[in-house]
């Protein structure tokens, strides 16, 4: 069947006119989304698919996201990737998934490839440079997630309130000494963390220590306990729960117990956190919501909806489990 011909007989059985067909696939923000439900609907019962490329030439448009994320296997992303793609796809957009490994090379290149590939990229936990960043955002809209830049969208989940809950927490248990867990020393999110703690166990009158940078990884967290047992920390803060899982596997082998000797938190609260044993104290993280975000802005600057460069900051908060205690001497 013809195009011109597919597009009346869909615009027919959803008794609308053509153009209304016509945006549901092009400028689906300017219609309900009942409609554009009950058209997309009818559209692949009768087998009618818009020529993308055609439609891209047409609109300047490609109805594609890219979204780049610095390590596609970390659990801390898959709530992050469900709701970029339900959210985008609500509202007339497909989404493309790209891995940067972590490398600041790989990123830059990929940002630059996607200019006029995808109408607009979300980057998660950037480790460029924040000239790279503003260069690319002048080639492409940007919205970064966990990294803040002026002039440029973003949205972070910000653990400096869950952080400060976590030191205190500690405290609480009798705990003076302890140890943070340093991630990849170009993130953003681990100075964050880093100088929260920092600054909350000064203002208790705690002893701190940083260890590392360490890969924000399982095997990570295994080389970071090591340095754990020899520093005499009772508490130690990992940069996020994938490494805070490494340093419980690899205190428990050497004997220590988790948290009758050391007390072991860490960030993020993944979905695993509660399954490890002890179960893990971590500061949740609402990233869920921060893909959703992310996305409305992406397009609300698109669509014009919205010229503010926003700057969202969402707050996380303390999950306390069972691999925080009281230190020795105060158990008694």
């Amino acid at each position: 069947m013809a195009r011109s011909a597919s597009l009346k007989a869909v615009a027919a059985e959803a008794g609308v006119s053509i153009s209304t067909v016509s945006r549901a696939f092009t400028r689906p923000e300017l219609i309900g989304h009942d409609t554009r439900e009950q058209i997309l609907a009818i559209a692949d019962r009768l087998g009618y698919h818009p020529n993308r490329t055609a439609r891209s030439l047409a609109t300047g448009r490609t109805a594609l996201l890219a979204v780049l994320l610095p390590d596609i296997a970390n659990p801390f992303f898959p709530p992050l990737v469900r709701a970029v793609e339900d959210t985008a796809y609500d509202r007339g957009y497909s989404v493309l998934l790209m891995d940067t490994d972590e490398h600041l090379d790989r990123e830059a290149k990929l940002l630059r490839s996607l200019s006029g590939q995808a109408d607009g990229v979300i980057v998660c936990s950037p480790r460029s440079r924040t000239e790279a960043l503003r260069s690319a955002a002048e080639r492409t809209p940007i919205v970064l997630v966990n990294r803040t830049i002026e002039g440029i969208a973003s949205v972070s989940c910000g653990t400096r309130d869950g952080v400060r809950q976590l030191v205190d927490h500690l405290h609480s248990l009798g705990h003076r000494d302890i140890v943070y867990l340093a991630g990849p020393s170009s993130s953003w999110s681990d100075r964050e963390r880093r100088d929260s703690a920092r600054r909350q166990a000064k203002k208790l009158s705690m002893r701190f220590q940083v260890l590392g940078h360490y890969p924000a990884t399982f095997e990570g967290g295994v080389m970071a306990a090591d340095a754990v047992a020899a520093s005499g920390a009772t508490a130690a803060i990992a940069f996020d729960d994938v490494m805070a899982m490494g340093v419980l596997r690899r205190l428990t082998e050497r004997g220590f117990a988790v948290p009758g000797q050391v007390s072991v938190s860490g960030c993020d609260d993944i979905f695993f956190a509660a399954m490890t044993s002890p179960p893990l104290t971590s500061i949740a993280t609402p990233i869920a919501e921060a893909g959703r975000t992310a996305v409305n802005l992406l397009i609300d600057e698109l669509t014009g909806a919205s010229r503010e460069k926003r700057q969202v900051t969402l707050s996380g908060n303390l999950v306390v489990r069972g691999s925080t205690g009281p230190t020795p001497a105060e158990r008694g």
